[in-house]
Formats: C-alpha cells, structure tokens, sequence
C-alpha cells in the first residue's frame, strides 16, 4: 500500500500482475557489474472517480517512477468492501460496477512491478446516483373518459437527470409515460362517473422513484347528451315547450334544462325535474322554434331543435292587388292571403289614400270598389285580412288617378244685337274641377249642320286687357265657373238668321258635355275683327333660333315663345285666339334657352318654360316667375342638340314628368326621369336607360297601349332607339332601323304623327346634305306595337342654307282632308321657303308644293292658334326676323298671292277699323282695307323698288293720315322708304334714304 494508507484498514487486493514470466528468464551477468536490484514504483498519479448508475470510472495516470523496472499492472481497491463488487482493469482506467446505488466510495490505485507493489493513489469520496424523488401531489382536471394529470418536478433527481414520468390512475391501474419535459398527460379509457386518483413517478437512468402523493378524487364526465324529443305547441303571442330527458347525463346528475326560442333568442332555464316550459310574449303569425340543452356540472350539451311552429296571429298579405280606374272610381281587386295566421279569415278590409275611405267586406270577397274619389289626385289602395287575432299587414296597389266625369255646360247665353262680335257666355261645372277644351260651333241653317264658331280676340277695346277667353283647358268647378266666348258673327253669319249655337265641353278621357241654345239673330251691322286670309306675320327684334307653342298666361289660348340664336331673354307672344297675337314682350331666363319646350307640370292650365341650359341643370319657370333648378349631372351636350326634353306621365301617377339627358360625360349619356310629385315640383334626375349623346327626344304611344314612349334619335341617327313605357317609370329599349345618312350632314329633325292613315304613329328623319345643297325627308311607318318599317326616301328638297343651320319639320294637316302632311321649312333667301308634302295616305306624298314664307326658316311648332279646332303651324324665320302661322284649312296650300313678307296694321282710311299692308313680290306693297261684306278689301299694290324687310306704322308728316316706314334694300345699298298716307287707305311713296347696311331694329316712329 501507498505511504499514508492506514495499516490497520484490511484491504481488498485483486491484483493483475502484468508480464511476470518467473524466475526462468534471469541470464547470468557475463561481461558488465550487477545491475541493483529494482524497487517498488512511485504512486499513480491522482485518481478520478466519475459515479455513474451503479458503476465508477477511475482514471489516473503511470507513476512518475518505475522503480527501476517495467511495471507490470495496477492494483484497484474499493472502500468499503462489498461482494458484489467488480473491478475491470483497462491500462490507467478501470471500472467498478455492482456498486450501490446512492452509496459513497473512495478507491485507490497502486503499481506493481518486479519489486513489488508501490503507494497508492486515493480518489475523492464519490456517491452514486440514485432514483429522484417523489414529485409533489399532482392536479387533475376531468374529461369525458378522460382525466388531465399535471405535476411539477421532483426535488431530486437522484443526481442523474430524470428521462420522464409514469403517471398511474387507481384503482383502475392505468398507466401513461410521460417525457423527461412534459409536465401533465391526458389519461385516457376511464369510465365516465367512476372515481379515480392518480399518481407519478418521476424516472432516471437509475430507475423509477417513488410515487407522488394521490391527487384529490376526480371524476371524469361529459356534457350530457341531447334530451331524447322536443315538441313545441304554439298559441296566441306563447308556446309551450316539452322535452324528454337525454339518454347520457355524461356521468353527472343533470342539474337543470336551457330552452330557446328563436327568432329572438329568449332562453329559460328550468331545474332538472322539468320537463315543460311556456313562452310568452311572443309575436303573433310568428315561425318559431325552440331548442331545449341539459346542462350537468361539466357544462351545457348539445341542444335539440323542435320543429317549427307558428304562433297563432293575423294573416298574411293578400296577393296580387291591382286598381282598375273608372269614372271618379276604382276598383281593387286581390287574391286570398297564402297564411290565416291559424285562424280562419273573418273578412277584408280595403282602404284608399289620401281619401281615407275604408270599406269592411266578409271572406268571399276579391274585390271592392271606391266611388267619388277626386280625379285630380293620384290614389293608393291597400287591402287588409282580418282573423279573429286581429288585421293582417296591407298589400299595396299602384298609384292611379281615376278617370275624371265628364263636364257639364250650364247657363248658356248668347246675346242677340247686330254687332259684329257676340259673346258667348257659359258656365262649366264638374265635380272635381277638372279642366275642359271647349268648342262653340253653329247651326245657321237649320239643317242640323254644325260648323266651328270664328274665335274673335279677347281684347278690350282700347287692346289694354284681356275681356274674353280662349277654349284651351278651362277651369270647372262643382258649382260651376263662369266663362265668356267671343265669336266672330259677322264672318261666320253676317246676316240675319235663326241660329243654334253649341258649346262643348271636354275634359281629357271623356265624352264630351254639351248645351245648345237657338237665338234670332239680325243683320250683323258691322265686322267683328280684320280676318288674315291664311297666314299672320310678327316681326321680332332679334334674331331667332326656335319656337315652341303653349298657353303661358292659362287665358286658353295657344300663345309662343321665340328662342333667340343668342343671349337669355326669350320673346313671348301672347296669342288672341284668331290665329293673330299680341306684341312680344321680353322674358329673362337663366342660361341658354336654345334647348326650350313647354308644359303643364302642376294642371293650372298654365304651361311653365322648360330648358337645359350648358351648364348642366334643368330650369323651370313660370311666366314672369324665378326659375327652378334641377341639376342633371354632367352630361356634355352640343350646340346641335336642340330637342333634349320629353314631358309625358312616365310612372302613371297622372301628372307629367320630365325626361331628359343627363349623368356621365361620356358619348353615351343617361336617359332619366324627374318625376312629378302632383304639384309640378319635379324630384331628383333618375338614370333610367344609355342614350346617343344630343339624342333628340319626342314622346308618342307607339305600341297603343295607353302609355306615352319616348323616341331618342341620335345625331346621324346612331343608336336611335324607342323606349317603350312601362307605365312605372322604366322602359324597355327598342332599337330603331334608321336610313344611311352622309358623314357631310349636321342639321337633323324629326317628327311624329300618323302619316300614311293607317291609325299607327309614323316617325319622320330629316337633314341636310351638305354637298349636295339638299334636304333628304325619310318615313318610317309605325306598326302600332314600337317598331318601324324600314325607311322610305319621301322627299328631296332643294336648300342652299350651311348645314349648321337648324331645321325645321313638323308633321300638320294643312289641307284639312285629314291626313297629316309634312311641312320642311327650307333656308333659302327667296320667299317661298315653306315646302308641304301632301299626304296621299297609303300611297305617299303628292310632289312638293312651295308657299310664300319668311326667309331662312329655322324651327316650327304646330297648335291650333285660332281656335278652330284643327291644328296650325308656326315657324319663325331668321333673315326676315319673323314668325308666321299658317291656319289650317282647304284653302291652305293654294294662296299664290297670300301675304309673303312682312305685314303692318293700322286704320290707313279712318273708318275706325283696322286695316293692314304687307309686302308682295314683286317688289312692291299691297293695302288691305278691312270692312268689306267678304273680307278685306285687297287695293292695287304699288312699287316699291326693292324687297322689304319691315314695315312700322306711325305718324310721320304734319297730317293725322298713319303713314308707313319701310326697310328695304338688297346687298349693302340699305335704304328707309317712305309711304305717306293720304287718309282714304292709299299712299304716295316719297324719296328713300340711303342708310347702308340693313339696321339691326326697326327705327322709333312717333
């Protein structure tokens, strides 16, 4: 043993004695002294022990001294000793196993050689790893046949790192390992309801330790299953539900039911001993259904759903109501609700808005029906179930107005004198006030024969006011509204005669209403009025663009409005009745009117001004009033679109809307709608349908469904299309097969009208062809259900005006026979620039007859100016500066010597009556005397050198005879003539003065 071991310690020698070969190998020493005999070698060097489970691993290194001999191994001893130890030697290394574990060991190492056994080497005291400890008590928290153990780590890991965890649950003997990481593991296959407690062992390289402490008793379980059946019995605003109990409780007592109600989402919540619960509060004629879940301690289960069930409550909407208008009536129709609400139906009740007339009809009835309703109001109708709950939500017609009773004429009087104008005198009663057109005809000849009365202006005497009233849309009322007709007797019945006289009045969709009166009448000793024969000329001051027709002041009579080709003041001409009109007066307006129309939006009889201007609103003016503004989006239209506004009733409330163009910028426009509210307020533009940007837009019945459509006509007739009313305000879009047109033409014009007297509505196309200096007419017959025939070339017309220029076409009857003839008004600098394409019917157009017109014809507007009841045509001119109409009537396409140029009134002999003088070609003027028994009295015309331009009366010279001022003059040699009255209706033509270039206004005579 090494120096420093103790003696008295008993070791444990297991000794390898390494390369002993015995004494068989010592040679005798021949030739060298003795070597001294070796000795014993030094200690090893220090000894590492490095414990593992249940082993040791010593380390050292060879001793610093052999002893003079090769050492021939190493002895390793254990302290204490134990049998089961075991020592392997490996060079400087040996390993000790069947050690114990957690005991301590010191070992030391010696060298042997041939001498013997040198000191020893002692290693540190080393302890042996041992098992960890025991893990705290663990935690458990249940499932559904399943429990989840959680633990920490023990204190010790026996000095060997812990490589996982047994987790046990008792009595059932399941066990789970568990990594060296985990800290909780799910033990599955237990039995819901069944108690267990678990524990853990936590384990190394040397083995498992002890068990933890049991963890507290833990059962699992699972929610309890759905209850077996739900049923749900509904009543009045409650049901009652019922339930059976569920087939799992999840391995605990159920501790109560949760049921629901949806819609609503009401729940109730009922001990574990229930098995039925009532809702209340809920709402009648209601689906519901309920759902019913058990909850344990675990938590609530799955829900079962009964089937629905609809509270009782009242019935569903009736179906399919519809109104049908009839005379200050209408009658609502319907279908039975799809619902009783669980009740039997006990009746209907129908009502009517804004009337408020209710009507309580039993279960078999489907319709009702509404009498005295106002015929100027659009009405509602809504019909109601009732059940012995209480009444169903109400179905709802569409607005209608029903259709207005006829007028009545009352109090007829005619005075009986020998004045050459009467007057008429009556009364028109209807019980909502509904306007009425009235006509006055007579019956000189006692044959029953009726033919139209002459209108007569309606002018007082001095001309300062207005006396008498036109026939256009004269106001009733239920008692009766006074009105006065003045007839020009001494044109239609000159002399002395036994009369009857019959005054119609018609109110839109009705027959008319009638009174007549028998009068014996004497010799007329006067004329009423100076008659024109066909035609009537008013000069204007500026130059114009447009004219467009209606009654602006509500007198019934048909008046006009002149657009001017520049500036925003717009000419009114207030007509009097007989086809002749009062001086213009000047209206302002705001923005360009070059795009003006007319209508009546609120019913007064009195048509408002409507125009788009360029800055992209709608305005909308009453005579003398401050416009209205509806904005249109930012639709870019040209200057060529001239027609952008329709007004019909569009939604069949019974009041007129506008249709226009409006929204994007882009080439393809919106048509849209602003919808009348009743009292001519228009609502908010409403994009309906695409157009072709500066469509130009009229309204017509195309398909004679009772509805107005629009015509949209593109410029170069690209997408041209009909649209086809729906009677609610949308449309269903038809596309129009329009003529090829030259890419040189510019100037477009349409109109409608029935043209071929087949009963359709046939659509015109017109324009200028640039280069050929032509005006090309096509015809598109209608075919009475929106679509046209292809078109058909019916007249190519001559014109030498810019393409630039607008054009004017309009679709009249001129000659009275019935069919509708096309008037072209050309541009052409002579006089006759009025062209008429009579209408043969079926067969065409007869060739193009020439009138005497204005010069440079730019727009025309057709109405029936002289109250003859037959339409006449308008059109105004831009060189002569004038607008002319032209009545109606056989006689209206054969005046070769008609008033052709500019006409002047004025009493030229001094017999009290008005007289006038008009330009004739050639070159001359012609006086009319009025008085005559036939008519004006026509004088010999006389030269006057040069076309007349206008023509001013007023007093000049020192005498009390009117004289007259002429304009004349071609080129630049403008002159001012003179015709100096000699007070008998002649004159004599004084020197001309030469004034230049043609004055811009008539000069001021006093």
């Amino acid at each position: 043993m090494s120096r420093g071991v103790s003696r008295q310690l008993i070791p444990l020698f297991l000794a390898l004695l390494v390369g002993a070969a015995g004494c068989d190998d010592l040679k005798p020493i021949t030739s060298a002294p003795p070597t001294p005999p070796p000795a014993a070698p030094s200690a090893p060097g220090p000894v590492e022990a490095r414990a593992e489970p249940g082993a040791v691993t010593l380390s050292w290194s060879p001793p610093e001294n052999d002893g003079g001999s090769a050492l021939t191994g190493y002895r390793v001893q254990g302290e204490p000793q134990e049998e089961a130890l075991a020592i392997k030697l490996d060079g400087a290394t040996a390993r000790v196993t069947g050690l114990r574990a957690g005991a301590t060991y010191r070992f030391s190492v010696t060298a042997v050689n041939k001498a013997g056994e040198g000191p020893a080497s002692v290693s540190e005291s080393v302890t042996l790893p041992e098992v960890p400890g025991a893990p705290p008590q663990p935690s458990v928290v249940r499932g559904d046949g399943q429990v989840r153990v959680s633990w920490t780590e023990p204190g010790s890991d026996g000095r060997s790192p812990v490589t996982g965890y047994l987790v046990t649950a008792h009595p059932q003997d399941v066990r789970v390992t568990a990594g060296a990481s985990a800290r909780s593991v799910v033990v599955e296959g237990l039995r819901n309801g069944e108690p267990s407690t678990f524990t853990v062992r936590a384990l190394n390289a040397v083995g498992e330790g002890p068990d933890s402490p049991a963890s507290p008793d833990v059962v699992p379980a699972a929610v309890p299953s759905a209850p077996a059946s739900v049923e749900a019995t509904a009543d009045i605003r409650q049901a009652t539900v019922t339930w059976s109990a569920p087939a799992s409780t999840g391995g605990l007592s159920v501790q109560a039911y949760v049921v629901t109600a949806e819609p609503g989402g009401a729940s109730r919540e009922v001990d574990a001993d229930s098995r039925g619960v009532t809702f209340s509060g809920l709402e009648n004629g209601t689906a519901y259904t309920f759902s019913v879940a058990a909850r344990n301690e675990v938590g609530e289960g799955p829900a079962l759903l009964s089937a629905s069930v609809r509270t009782l409550g009242v019935p569903s909407q009736p179906g399919a109501v519809s109104a049908t208008p009839g005379t200050r009536s209408a009658t609502v129709t319907w279908e039975a609700p799809a619902e009783d609400g669980g009740k039997p139906l006990t009746g209907y009740v129908v009502e009517a808005s804004p009337s408020g007339a209710r009507l309580t009809l039993d279960t078999a009835a489907r319709s009702a029906t509404f009498t005295g309703l106002n015929s100027t109001q659009a009405h509602t109708f809504t019909v109601s179930a009732l059940n012995a709950v209480g009444q169903g939500a109400p179905s709802t017609s569409s607005a209608l107005r029903p259709l207005p009773a006829p007028a009545e004429v009352t109090e007829l009087q005619l005075e009986s004198s020998d004045a050459g104008c009467l007057t008429v005198s009556y009364s028109l009663r209807q019980p909502d006030g509904v306007r009425a057109d009235v006509s006055v005809e007579v019956d000189s000849s006692g044959s029953g024969s009726f033919s139209r009365a002459t209108q007569a202006n309606g002018l007082a005497a001095d001309g300062s006011s207005l006396t008498h009233e036109g026939t256009r849309a004269r106001p009733s009322s239920p008692e009766g509204r006074a009105h006065q007709f003045r007839w020009n007797r001494s044109l239609d019945v000159p002399g002395a005669a036994t009369v009857r006289v019959r005054l119609s009045a018609r109110v839109p969709g009705t027959l008319p209403g009638s009174a007549t009166l028998e009068r014996t009448l004497p010799a007329a000793a006067s004329s009423c009025e100076l008659r024109l024969p066909t035609t009537t000329v008013q000069a204007l001051t500026a130059t114009p663009s447009r004219v467009v027709s209606g009654d602006v002041n509500g007198d019934g009579r048909l008046d006009v409005v002149v657009v001017p080709d520049s500036g925003e003041t717009v000419s009114v001409l207030l007509g009097l009745g007989n086809g002749s009109f009062r001086r213009p007066y000047e209206q302002p307006l705001r923005g360009s009117p070059k795009r003006l129309t007319t209508g009546d939006l609120n019913g007064d009889g009195r048509d408002e001004l409507l125009w788009m201007d360029t800055s992209g609103y709608l305005r909308v003016t009453r005579e003398y009033g401050e416009p209205a503004s509806y904005p249109l989006g930012s639709a870019s239209l040209s200057e060529t679109s001239t027609r952008p506004i329709a007004i019909a009733d569009f939604d069949g409330n019974g009041s007129p809307d506008v249709a226009t163009l409006g929204g994007s910028g882009s080439s393809f426009p919106f048509l849209g709608l602003l919808a009348n509210t009743g009292d001519g307020t228009l609502g908010s533009f409403t994009p309906k349908v695409y157009v072709a940007r500066d469509a130009l837009l009229e309204v017509a019945d195309l398909d004679e469904d009772g509805r107005m459509d629009v015509l949209a006509i593109g410029r170069n007739w690209f997408g041209s299309v009909a649209l086809l009313s729906n009677g609610d305000g949308s449309f269903r879009s038809r596309i129009i097969a329009t003529p090829s047109i030259p890419s040189t033409s510019a100037a477009h014009a349409l109109t409608v009208g029935d043209l071929d007297g087949d009963g359709h509505t046939d659509l015109v196309l017109a324009w200028k062809e640039d280069s050929a200096n032509r005006v090309q007419v096509h015809l598109l017959r209608g075919d009475g259900q929106g679509g046209f025939s292809a078109a058909e070339l019916v007249g190519s017309l001559t014109d030498s005006s810019l393409t630039t220029m607008p054009l004017a076409l309009a679709a009249v009857d001129m000659d009275h026979d019935g069919l509708k003839d096309l008037a072209v008004g050309l541009y052409g600098l002579d006089y006759y620039t009025l062209a008429v394409l009579r209408s043969r019917g079926a067969e065409g157009f007869a060739p193009v007859e020439k009138l005497p017109a204005g010069r440079a014809s730019l727009s025309a507007t057709t109405g029936d100016f002289d109250g003859d009841g037959r339409e006449d045509l308008a059109m105004v001119h831009a060189y002569s500066k004038d607008v002319r109409v032209w009545r109606s009537g056989p006689g209206a396409l054969s005046l070769p010597e008609g008033p052709a140029g500019t006409i002047a009134q004025g009493d030229f002999n001094g017999d009290g009556k008005l007289d006038f003088i008009r330009f004739s070609e050639p070159k001359s003027v012609q006086v009319y005397l009025a008085g005559g028994p036939d008519g004006p009295r026509a004088q010999t015309p006389m030269l006057v050198g040069s076309w007349v331009y206008r023509m001013v009366v007023g007093q000049v010279d020192e005498d009390s005879a009117l004289d007259v001022v002429l304009l004349s003059g071609e080129s630049a040699n403008k002159t001012v003539g003179l015709l100096l009255g000699n007070g008998d209706g002649t004159f004599r033509l004084a020197p001309s003065i030469l004034v230049g270039g043609r004055p811009s206004t008539p000069p001021s005579v006093m």
